[in-house]
Parts: C-alpha cells; sequence; structure tokens
C-alpha cells in the first residue's frame, strides 16, 4: 500500500538535499506542489501518489542553482533526484517514470523559448499536472507571499517607476521590482495551465493576483497622488 507514510519518508530524505534552496523554491513549496498535484493528478483519472512523488524531487535543480550560482536543468539533477527516491525508500519501479515526469517539466517551462520534444508519452499526463501544480503555486495569495519574500530575500523593491516592466515578458534572474515580476511572469501563468483541472483552479487564483495589482497601484497612488509613476493595472 501506497500512502502518506510512504510521502512523509521521502519528504524527510529531500529536507536535506533542499536545504540551501532559496526562500521560493524551499520545502514548504514542495509540500503545497506535492499536495495540488496529487490533487489535480486524481481529478485528471491519474495517478495522484505518483504526482506527489515527482513534486517532491522536481526542484533538485533549483538547489543546484543557488550553489553553482547559474540556471540548471532538472535533467542535469537526474542522479540526485534518483538517490533520493532511493534513500525514500520509493519502490525503484517508479523512479524513471517520475523522472520522466520532472524532466518533461523543464520543455513545459514557461520561460523557455524552444520547448523542444514532446515528453515521452508514460510521463505526459503526470508532468502535466505536476507542471500546472507547480504553476498554480505562483499565483494566488500564495504566490503573492511568496514573491514578496523573494524579492525581500534578493533586495529588490516593492515598485521601481524607473524599472517598467519588460515587453519581452519574463527571463530568468532579478527584475526590476516585485511589482515588475507579476507583470512580466506571474498574470502570465493562467495560459501555461495545461490541465482541465489546472485552469479551473487557476482562474480563481489569477483573480486574487489581479484584484491585489488594483489595491497596490490605488494605495501607490494615494501615498505619491501621481498616477503617473504607478504600476500599471493588471
Amino acid at each position: 500500500m501506497r500512502g502518506a507514510a510512504d510521502l512523509r519518508r521521502l519528504r524527510d530524505a529531500v529536507a536535506a538535499d533542499m536545504a540551501g534552496a532559496d526562500v521560493a523554491h524551499d520545502l514548504g513549496h514542495l509540500d503545497r506542489v506535492a499536495g495540488l498535484a496529487a490533487r489535480l493528478a486524481v481529478r485528471e483519472g491519474h495517478d495522484g501518489f505518483v504526482a506527489a512523488v515527482a513534486a517532491y524531487v522536481h526542484d533538485h535543480h533549483r538547489a543546484a542553482e543557488a550553489r553553482l550560482g547559474r540556471v540548471v536543468a532538472p535533467a542535469e539533477c537526474r542522479d540526485e533526484a534518483r538517490d533520493a527516491l532511493r534513500r525514500g525508500g520509493i519502490p525503484a519501479e517508479l523512479w524513471e517514470p517520475v523522472l520522466d515526469a520532472v524532466e518533461a517539466t523543464g520543455r513545459y517551462s514557461f520561460s523557455a523559448g524552444d520547448r523542444g520534444p514532446a515528453p515521452p508519452a508514460a510521463a505526459a499526463a503526470i508532468a502535466a499536472c505536476l507542471h500546472d501544480a507547480d504553476m498554480l503555486d505562483a499565483m494566488g495569495a500564495t504566490g503573492i507571499a511568496r514573491a514578496f519574500a523573494y524579492g525581500g530575500a534578493i533586495g529588490e523593491p516593492l515598485w521601481d517607476p524607473a524599472a517598467p516592466p519588460s515587453s519581452d515578458g519574463y527571463r530568468s534572474g532579478p527584475t526590476g521590482s516585485v511589482i515588475a515580476h507579476f507583470h512580466e511572469k506571474l498574470l502570465r501563468l493562467r495560459g501555461e495551465l495545461r490541465t482541465a483541472a489546472g485552469r479551473e483552479m487557476g482562474g480563481r487564483r489569477h483573480a486574487a493576483l489581479e484584484q491585489f495589482l488594483h489595491r497596490f497601484r490605488e494605495e501607490w497612488i494615494d501615498a505619491h497622488d501621481d498616477a503617473g509613476t504607478a504600476p500599471p493595472a493588471p
């Protein structure tokens, strides 16, 4: 029988691996993505346990990025993720399907200009659920909290009128401000969702982002008496 105890063992194994990851990709993020991925997978008619397992090992490349100071693709950390599955007591027959799904999410990457070939058929369904869970955690109230936690960690201002959102959209790395990041990436995530269940959840979370940005713009104008320097409306 596979269940919560198996996921707790895997979580314990992954916890040490993710100790060096940034604040937006910490163990709490993995917990939320695992829960969302399992829920989406069940609603889409797939294996919720496999989706949750994939979620717990989907961000090993983030810890590697923190160590190496460069962008790292999930495929580069396949061995580390496999070792976490082994230490977590996940049955060996699940390792390759899980790792294929994790790598396939890289082909769905929001920031990637070329997504490459389609993921393997066996991994595609779980990859779509994992991808959507990851995107959903960057939306809504949780996404707002993560954006400001990360922005604070790297010293980004809330909003800088001299650094408006890029017309080129999202690129990896720091942006001009946390509010600019909303416009460059977070508001675009709804259009990236792959599953029907994910799109349903995403609609509510997208609305929360828009509501927040409207309020932030209003309060900026209240404080500065200057609509010209306020961030754009969503």
